[in-house]
C-alpha cells in the first residue's frame, strides 16, 4: 500500500508512476494504437495521428483544477478510511471540496447486481442517533457461502418494508436466518425458508454474521465521518458494500484509477 511518503513531489513524477501502471507495455492512443506519444501534465499528444487526449479525462477528473498529486493522495486517503479532516492535511484542499470528490469517487463504484441466494442471514438497524433527528433505518443481508453483502435504506420496520428489500435482494427458495421481530414471522408465506433466533433472549447464533457486519459498519460510519449526516449516507453505503464485495479496486490507488476509469 502507497503512502503520501511513497508519492512523487512533483507533478511529472506522478504522472510516471500512473502512466506506468495503466500503460505496463508503454503508453499508446486511443485512437490507432501508436506509440508515438508525447507526455505533458495536461495531456498526451499522439505524433502520428496528431491528436491529443487528456488523461484526466479518461480517469474521470476532467476539467477538474487538481494536480496530478493531490490526485494520488485523495484517492490514497480515501482507500485507507481516513477521514475528510485527515485528507485535508494531506491534499490542501477545503473540508467541502473534499467532501464534493469523496460522493465522486463513491459515484464510480460499481453498484451491486443480483440476488443473493441459499444461505442468507438478514436484520435491521439504526445509525445516527434520534435525540439530533439524525438517525435512519437499514436493513442488511448476507449470503454465508459468498459472504457478499446488500445494505438498504428502509423506511421503517414494517412487513411490506422488509418483503419489499427481500424481493430486490433475496432469490425466493432461500433460507433465511433471521430475528423473532413480528415484519419476519410470515416470510415463509411469500416463498422463503425460515429459521428465527430470539435476540432479546440472548439468541444471536443464527444471525452472527450479520450482526458483524452492522459491527463493522458503525466503526465505518465513525472512523471516516467526523459527523454523521443523512445526506452522505446512500455513497457511504454504497462504499461499505463495495469494500466488502469488490475487495480488488481498494488495493492502491493506482489500481482503483485504472479499473474505474474511462479507458477501454
Amino acid at each position: 500500500m502507497y503512502t503520501v511518503l511513497d508519492l512523487p513531489s512533483d507533478d511529472y513524477g506522478c504522472i510516471q508512476i500512473i502512466t506506468n501502471h495503466i500503460y505496463p507495455l508503454g503508453i499508446v492512443c486511443p485512437w490507432e494504437n501508436h506509440e508515438s506519444v508525447l507526455v505533458r501534465e495536461k495531456y498526451m499528444w499522439c505524433s502520428v495521428c496528431r491528436r491529443k487526449w487528456s488523461l484526466k479525462k479518461l480517469l474521470g477528473f476532467g476539467y477538474a483544477k487538481i494536480s496530478w498529486r493531490q490526485i494520488l493522495a485523495l484517492v490514497l486517503g480515501w482507500i485507507r478510511k481516513l477521514s475528510p479532516g485527515d485528507i485535508l492535511g494531506m491534499v490542501g484542499m477545503s473540508y467541502e471540496t473534499i467532501q464534493r470528490w469523496l460522493e465522486r469517487l463513491r459515484k464510480r463504484l460499481p453498484e451491486d447486481a443480483g440476488k443473493l441466494e441459499g444461505l442468507v442471514e438478514i436484520d435491521q438497524s439504526y445509525l445516527g442517533k434520534r435525540k439530533n433527528n439524525n438517525q435512519v433505518l437499514v436493513m442488511g443481508v448476507v449470503e454465508r457461502e459468498s459472504n457478499e453483502i446488500r445494505i438498504q435504506l428502509i423506511p421503517d420496520m414494517a412487513q411490506d418494508s422488509v418483503e419489499g428489500f427481500l424481493d430486490e435482494w433475496v432469490e425466493p427458495g432461500s433460507l433465511i436466518h433471521a430475528d423473532a421481530h413480528s415484519s419476519h414471522l410470515a416470510l415463509e408465506d411469500v416463498g422463503y425458508g425460515l429459521i428465527l433466533c430470539n435476540h432479546d433472549r440472548g439468541h444471536f447464533g443464527p444471525t452472527n454474521r450479520q450482526e458483524g457486519v452492522w459491527s463493522s459498519l458503525d466503526r465505518f460510519v465513525i472512523r471516516t465521518r467526523v459527523q454523521f449526516m443523512k445526506r452522505f449516507l446512500p455513497g457511504i453505503l454504497r462504499e461499505f458494500c463495495a469494500r466488502r464485495n469488490h475487495q480488488e479496486l481498494f488495493t492502491d490507488p493506482l489500481t482503483f484509477l485504472k479499473l474505474t476509469s474511462n479507458l477501454s
